[in-house]
């Protein structure tokens, strides 16, 4: 694995020393992440089984250690899985930033970005951690920047805001367990002696830390700020497997502690209200990156679902509800990585070939893009968990763990099971018709903003090879459930060795896709065997009572969401704007809606500090005589404190 690393870290030195021939170092930057990546994820994916140990040469503060178990290696073949397919794509969609950045810069930062991830997966002890994890944040927060416009900076500040609460959590936490465990390897947190209290505040610390950085509600503020900011194949691996990571770190940290039954709890709750407001913020957005942005949230918090019935399990000493939670969330983190890296990729296309992410001035792109929008149609398909696709497959298993766990004695498990099945029933339902939307408002139709498409046209074979590869696995992963089921279980049993999955039947795909296709085939038959009208079939506009029809006669973003926003305005702020130029001219409606929990829980606590820091900068006078009196004060207190206290 070493050699994986020491690859990616010479590849993202020498872009960086290409920086004066930024054409030649995108070519070798990308391509060699790209063949890097491939050989990462067969190794990786060859060597589930086994645990891997490599300790840094030379002298340091901690001696990092660094260390892959199967669960480690599983994660860390999705992150390379992905940034193979991105690096491919990445080889011709960076040039579309050729005259705003620096492509050698570009190829540098995404090459560490790759490496950070995989460091922070196999770093084995707190100090090593927790500055990969800042490192990793930043090169993030870097790539944001490399599509550098209006208000990015504000976007960035915002993420990184977020993050560094995260991290602040993490580090209590993780300081706090390597007090008890009395010593900073991770190795040496196998047998923490912690009471309930402590649990339950390590556990919630970890959960905000990690939960910041996957999106979870309500820490998603962030997610359409910085993936609308960033170019698609950043917000690609963002979404993709950035947050996999965090999601990975707080499955191997909670593991740590002792199991209670209310983790489980807390889980199914918080999941619920992600996948809730995430979907509802999807379907009301007309920025169809933001829309994918938010379900990002939705998909986190589904995948919350499936580790709130596992931490119920171990919480309960029921391993057969444990293993099919843990079964469902990794099953759900491997699928949403696949097809939101895609969902971002193909959004990538639409806006190269457009310029624009507004919903409401596109339409008709099929015709331009048929490739782009028969690969955009499987990916959504399977984000709305439609059969026989991998979206489908994964939420079946949580439907499955959550109908296990509701069927458990007591009122309290029961409600909060009870709550997840809604949650995610309704997530389900508002999922088919958020990307409804967007797939109808891109590709179908015709264009409601003739501008935005006239120059529009299909992306080259080489950005669209990744996507036809990420398509197939949502296709082939879903077919072949019971193959990833089994390989997932016995990673699980790895975690929690008390059980077997073979015991407990999952549905077969074939079967339901054989009955899917003779579904489809059906209405055909009956239409031969009745003598049904057989002549050629016209084709003209469509009917539209006697008048001419016109691209405005078309439903837009707006109006499809419409009475949604009427039935949740208690909680969906949005302002409706007219322009008007005159009396005979063409009225343009625009709506747009604001986050009800930034402008309730964030922005009154970045406007407190800002009036708070206003009044303190009376302090910061320029006087160097000043200045020194600050310091002896400050440490005449600490003097103070230590006497008396220490």
């Amino acid at each position: 694995m070493q050699t994986i690393y020491t690859l990616f870290l010479l590849t993202s030195l020498l872009s960086i020393l290409l920086y004066k021939k930024p054409l030649l170092a995108q070519k070798l930057g990308f391509g060699l992440a790209c063949v890097i990546s491939l050989y990462a994820a067969i190794f990786f994916f060859s060597n589930l089984k086994e645990t891997l140990i490599w300790e840094l040469p030379g002298n340091f503060i901690s001696a990092p250690v660094f260390r892959l178990d199967s669960l480690g290696m599983l994660f860390s073949f999705l992150v390379s899985l992905i940034a193979f397919a991105v690096s491919l794509y990445s080889f011709e969609y960076v040039k579309f930033y050729e005259k705003k950045a620096n492509l050698a810069v570009f190829a540098s930062l995404f090459n560490a970005f790759i490496l950070s991830m995989l460091l922070v997966i196999a770093s084995d002890n707190v100090f090593s951690f927790m500055l990969l994890w800042e490192l990793m944040t930043l090169i993030s927060a870097l790539l944001i920047l490399i599509n550098d416009g209006k208000g990015a900076a504000k976007n960035v500040m915002i993420y990184l805001g977020i993050a560094q609460i995260g991290a602040f959590c993490l580090m209590v936490a993780l300081l706090i367990m390597a007090s008890f465990a009395g010593g900073f390897e991770f190795s040496a947190f196998d047998e923490l002696n912690i009471g309930f209290g402590m649990s339950m505040t390590l556990f919630s610390l970890l959960l905000i830390g990690f939960g910041s950085k996957a999106g979870m509600f309500p820490f998603h503020v962030w997610l359409p700020l910085a993936y609308c900011q960033s170019p698609s194949n950043a917000s690609a691996l963002m979404s993709g497997v950035m947050i996999k990571v965090a999601l990975f770190a707080f499955i191997k940290f909670s593991l740590f502690l002792p199991q209670f039954v209310q983790f489980g709890y807390i889980l199914l709750f918080f999941g619920a209200l992600s996948c809730v407001f995430g979907i509802i913020y999807a379907l009301i957005s007309n920025d169809y990156k933001a829309s994918i942005a938010y379900s990002s949230c939705e998909n986190v918090g589904i995948i919350f679902l499936g580790l709130g019935g596992a931490f119920y399990g171990l919480g309960t000493n029921s391993p057969m509800i444990a293993l099919l939670g843990f079964i469902a969330a990794l099953f759900h983190i491997l699928n949403h990585a696949i097809f939101k890296s895609l969902l971002f990729m193909l959004s990538g296309n639409v806006y190269t070939a457009t310029k624009t992410r507004d919903m409401d001035a596109l339409g008709g792109l099929h015709k331009k893009m048929p490739i782009t929008s028969i690969i955009f149609f499987i990916a959504a398909l399977s984000i709305c968990a439609l059969p026989p696709l991998n979206g489908f497959a994964s939420e079946w298993v949580i439907y499955k763990t959550m109908v296990t766990g509701g069927i458990e004695e007591g009122v309290v498990s029961r409600f909060f099971f009870a709550l997840a099945i809604i949650a995610l029933s309704i997530t389900g339902a508002m999922a088919i018709m958020a990307f409804s939307k967007i797939y109808g408002a891109i590709f179908l139709g015709i264009a409601r903003d003739t501008k935005s498409i006239e120059e529009a046209k299909e992306v080259s074979f080489m950005m669209l090879l990744p996507l036809g590869l990420l398509a197939s696995f949502c296709v082939g992963i879903g077919i072949f459930m019971n193959d990833v089921v089994g390989i997932l279980s016995k990673i699980v049993l790895t975690l929690i060795p008390q059980t077997n999955v073979s015991t407990y039947g999952f549905i077969s795909m074939p079967i339901i896709l054989m009955v899917m296709f003779l579904c489809a085939i059906l209405p055909f038959v009956f239409l031969y065997l009745l003598k049904a009208n057989n002549k050629e079939v016209r084709i003209t506009d469509p009917w539209a009572c006697g008048f001419l029809y016109n691209k405005s006669m078309q439903i837009g973003s707006n109006a499809f969401t419409g009475d949604i926003r009427k039935a949740l305005s208690f909680i969906l702020k949005y302002e409706s704007e007219i322009k008007l130029d005159g009396y005979f001219s063409k009225a343009v409606y625009t709506h747009k809606t604001h986050d009800f929990f930034w402008d309730k829980l964030y922005e009154p606590v970045i406007h407190s500090i800002m009036l708070i820091a206003d009044k303190i900068g009376i302090f910061q006078n320029g006087r160097t005589n000043l200045y020194a009196g600050y310091i002896l004060i400050y440490l005449c207190l600490i003097l103070i404190f230590g006497y008396y206290y220490i």
